[in-house]
């Protein structure tokens, strides 16, 4: 089972349902995976499957990024150095970011595709459009992944996600991540958003983890996870 078939597994285990059961008859267009009926939730799911942060491409890429914007302040860079985030100036961060996380970005406008085209599909224009996004303790941690996310959102855009539900499993992932350990759920909402999962319903995804995982789930606190190895 593959990342992404393993959060279907767990969300129908919660009581989802196939998107497929509820469109027309011979519709092709465009399609998420997931419907909560009961609470009007649609769900899309993306999974990480390659660590394209730790590429040399990518530090290939962002050194020549580095290099048209020393006016900025990006650093200027002999060798090999490890630099981090927090050092660089936020516009220089932020293009680092974008370069590292281009699969979560077009992960992102993918998934905004998908969830807008099947709300008008099911004629459920008002439902929550939920984001799930699955993948392994890859170098691109949580928090960049979160940034990602509502850097895709910036200037009103990607209007069919309400909220990002993040996971952080090693379960399922692509070797050499696949190592038994504790996994991270956290649910993540754009400034602007006026639904948010319902709290029964994310308590059944939690329940559905613990069944099909054998991982319990239980309440953590943001500040907690990394000292329990969530990576950020």
């Amino acid at each position: 089972m593959n990342q992404h078939d393993l959060m279907v597994s767990v969300l129908t285990a919660a009581g989802g349902e196939p998107i497929e059961s509820h469109a027309a008859p011979g519709y092709t267009g465009k399609i998420a995976d997931i419907l909560f009926p009961a609470d009007n939730v649609i769900v899309e799911v993306k999974s990480l499957t390659t660590d394209r942060a730790a590429s040399d491409e990518t530090s290939e890429a962002v050194g020549e990024m580095f290099s048209r914007h020393t006016h900025m302040g990006a650093p200027v860079i002999f060798g090999t150095v490890t630099v981090k985030l927090h050092d660089l100036p936020y516009a220089i961060a932020m293009n680092t970011l974008r370069i590292a996380g281009k699969r979560v970005l077009a992960e992102a406008k993918a998934a905004n595709t998908q969830l807008k085209a099947t709300k008008a599909a099911l004629g459920r224009p008002e439902a929550m459009g939920l984001l799930a996004l699955i993948t392994p303790p890859f170098r691109l941690d949580r928090h960049s992944i979160v940034a990602l996310v509502g850097d895709a959102m910036r200037d009103n855009r990607c209007r069919s996600i309400d909220q990002l539900f993040l996971v952080d499993p090693p379960l399922a992932a692509p070797e050499p991540y696949r190592r038994w350990g504790n996994s991270f759920m956290s649910l993540h909402s754009r400034p602007d958003a006026d639904r948010i999962l319902p709290q029964h319903l994310a308590e059944a995804i939690g329940r559905a983890w613990g069944k099909i995982t054998g991982q319990p789930a239980g309440r953590g606190n943001e500040e907690d996870y990394h000292r329990f190895g969530a990576t950020s």
